[in-house]
């Protein structure tokens, strides 16, 4: 039986996977955070009833389903992890930053909004010349280039389970890139869905390496859907995996 391997890459409380397999309480307090800033407080995005009623049909699939899927966090910050039950639910949890480097190193990881987030912000990252960063607020962490470890995440893969496809949701502040091109360079048609946000890789390194990554999920017919933090953005996302899944099951 194929398994779908949900990897996730820069997971800060893997708020995507409990979107889908996390508990009903935390699914519907943020469903009613987000009625609650649009049309009481007057912030965010809308999400009409129509909307909200079609999530929770998506999410219900998805959360039915959750046995055929093989999960896997990469997360840079050790504060992170430690702070929160919802990595003992992953079957593997790597606490390192992946890089674009040839190799492994140690490096800073520059703490967002430190101010009122402390060590545990969102948004950190490898870059200190990142919009949102410290320069004097960091945690030290271990940089491991992403071909050495798609290459070694692989090799792991292909002797433990039988039959897989790979979807792959990155949000790893700056990275994507290196990552997308890494992932698919070992796991070639294996790689059927790639999820998250890549805007980051234009404010880092800048407007041409950000249109190289675009031509190049089009070139390669490699499908990508946002998928974050944002309630509205659950709904296309659940949409799709589940698309993916009725494929396989």
């Amino acid at each position: 039986m194929t398994k779908l391997v949900y990897i996730d890459v820069g997971t800060h409380f893997g708020q995507e996977f409990q979107s889908m397999f996390g508990s009903s309480w935390y699914f519907f307090w943020k469903l009613v955070r987000r009625i609650i800033g649009f049309y009481i407080l007057r912030k965010g995005q809308k999400i009409s009833a129509k909307n909200i009623l079609e999530l929770i049909r998506e999410r219900r699939k998805i959360k039915k389903n959750e046995k055929n899927f093989l999960t896997y966090f990469i997360e840079a910050n050790p504060k992170i992890i430690n702070h929160s039950n919802v990595y003992k639910k992953a079957l593997g949890v790597f606490n390192f930053a992946l890089t674009g480097d040839d190799n492994v190193n140690i490096t800073n990881l520059y703490l967002a909004n430190f101010s009122w987030e402390g060590e545990i912000s969102q948004g950190s990252s490898i870059f200190p010349h990142k919009d949102n960063v410290s320069k004097e607020q960091f945690l030290t962490t271990i940089g491991v280039p992403s071909k050495l470890f798609f290459d070694i995440f692989k090799n792991y893969l292909d002797n433990t389970v039988s039959k897989y496809a790979v979807i792959l949701r990155l949000n790893c502040e700056g990275v994507e890139d290196d990552v997308i091109y890494a992932a698919h360079e070992f796991f070639g048609k294996k790689l059927i869905l790639i999820m998250g946000s890549i805007q980051d890789v234009k404010e880092c390194k800048g407007d041409a390496a950000y249109l190289e990554l675009e031509k190049y999920l089009d070139n390669n017919s490699l499908p990508f859907v946002n998928f974050s933090s944002s309630v509205n953005s659950w709904i296309k996302a659940h949409s799709s995996i589940n698309i993916i899944h009725n494929k396989y099951f």
